[in-house]
């Protein structure tokens, strides 16, 4: 551009001095305007047309011949047509959020892919007052707010449609409620919904106000999490799984374990593995589960898995961090649970003879369930104790075997938790043990025996006989 020098404040009056400027770096209008403004001043008449052309003819002849120089006109009036501009453009959005509220009843649209009404995408346009929220009038925000009161809230918007996705449902169905398990909302909904009361206690209290015009204020909330059957989402159970498996190292679980908040997490492993029976192929919650355990899910019963877990700790030891489980078989009994296992080895399935040959063997001296013979486990002060409790023993219809022989088989069996027909034969027949057993269970004996305070050494098994009474086997 060409101006002219600040006139020095002494400096004699004189002609304008004008900066000469390189033409590559100069407007192309600039020389047809200055040589136009040369013209008309040549034109005008009288002192003052003189004058004129005089300044601009010294200022044609500064920049050499074939350059023009001359004053650039400057622009007049208070330069409001950008803020004009933006009035328009804001008007215009308006419009179309009036009409996508008048047919939807919201502004949360997405910020990307929104609806083009009439070549105007109103989700971008949406987005950018959103970012630009702190620079809107108040009159704007208001505008907004009166379509919208939730047009630009603190949260996700994604979590904001979802909001007004449920709030359509119970426009129709009426409130939700938390004390019926979320019974009857649509699948989608029911999970938005379990997820949002999971997690009622992270939420904005924005979003605990809008869930509360749902109908699931704190009481319903707390009615929801004391509903006995109730769901709960996969991410709870995953990591009530990780806590079990980090604590006890596996996850051959039995159907009535829980976690310490309440999870009923044998029952959601058994409902993850009907899953992946029915569905034919790992699902990507399986396939975690593997992770965590490679026989979470094995195609024999999980009982099985559960004493091989057993008998594995047994004899290579707990790894470190790891605990038993409540109710884990004793020593004795995983063994004896291991030598019927490899003693009908042909009949399991390939896969549990693999995990059979990877357990090491046992290098301590055998049970004495197995070796033996006459081996008392009830102790002469034990017995000392229970004598007086048992009935008196009938002499006619054949011998009559003695009391604490059977005492120890039904301790025995409880203890070791096996069948009646794998007593071993130094007990007497199993028959025997097992009619005893129903007799004295039926008249009240068993229970006088386990209310007793016997020593030390007697806690075991009558621990276990109380167990098996419990469970009335």
């Amino acid at each position: 551009m060409a101006r002219a020098h600040s006139r020095p404040v002494n400096a004699a009056p004189g002609p304008a001095h004008v900066w000469w400027v390189r033409s590559v770096h100069r407007p192309v209008e600039v020389g047809p305007g200055l040589r136009a403004l040369v013209g008309s001043a040549a034109e005008g008449g009288g002192e003052e047309g003189r004058a004129g052309s005089g300044v601009v003819e010294s200022a044609v002849r500064a920049v050499g011949a074939g350059r023009t120089a001359g004053v650039v006109p400057r622009r007049s009036g208070r330069g409001g047509g950008l803020t004009r501009r933006g009035e328009q453009l804001f008007a215009e959005g308006l419009e179309q959020a009036r009409a996508h509220v008048a047919l939807h009843g919201h502004l949360a649209l997405a910020h990307t892919g929104g609806r083009v009404g009439d070549g105007f995408d109103l989700g971008r346009w949406l987005a950018g007052r959103r970012v630009a929220a702190a620079s809107l009038t108040a009159q704007q925000t208001a505008w907004l707010e009166e379509l919208d009161p939730w047009w630009n809230p603190p949260w996700p918007l994604d979590w904001q449609r979802a909001w007004y996705r449920a709030r359509e449902h119970v426009r129709v169905n009426g409130p939700v409620h938390g004390g019926d398990n979320l019974a009857g909302v649509p699948r989608r909904l029911e999970r938005w919904l379990r997820h949002q009361i999971t997690h009622h206690h992270d939420l904005h209290e924005g979003q605990r106000q809008l869930l509360a015009d749902l109908g699931l204020g704190h009481k319903e909330v707390e009615r929801f999490h004391a509903w006995p059957g109730r769901r709960r989402p996969a991410a709870d159970g995953l990591a009530a799984a990780r806590a079990y498996a980090a604590r006890h190292g596996h996850l051959a679980v039995s159907s009535p374990t829980t976690a310490p908040d309440g999870f009923a997490l044998g029952r959601w492993l058994a409902a993850q593995r009907v899953r992946q029976h029915t569905s034919g192929h790992p699902t990507r919650l399986g396939r975690t589960l593997t992770g965590l355990d490679a026989w979470w899910n094995p195609p024999w019963p999980v009982q099985w898995q559960r004493m091989w877990w057993t008998a594995h700790y047994r004899l290579a030891g707990l790894p470190d961090g790891c605990q038993w489980w409540p109710s884990a078989p004793e020593t004795e009994r995983s063994m004896t649970w291991l030598h019927r296992q490899r003693a009908q080895r042909v009949l399991l399935h390939p896969g549990q003879q693999q995990l059979l040959d990877t357990l090491p063997q046992h290098t301590g001296t055998q049970t004495p369930a197995l070796t033996a013979s006459g081996r008392r486990e009830v102790s002469d002060q034990a017995w000392a104790l229970i004598c007086p409790l048992m009935p008196r023993q009938q002499s006619a219809g054949g011998r009559w075997r003695g009391h604490r022989l059977l005492i120890d088989g039904i301790a025995h069996t409880a203890r070791t938790d096996t069948p009646w027909r794998d007593l071993p034969a130094h007990y007497g027949p199993w028959q025997t043990c097992y009619r005893r057993y129903k007799r004295w269970l039926a008249d009240g004996t068993l229970h006088q025996i386990t209310a007793l305070t016997l020593p030390t050494t007697d806690h075991g098994w009558q621990l276990a006989v109380t167990r098996r009474l419990h469970r009335g086997s």
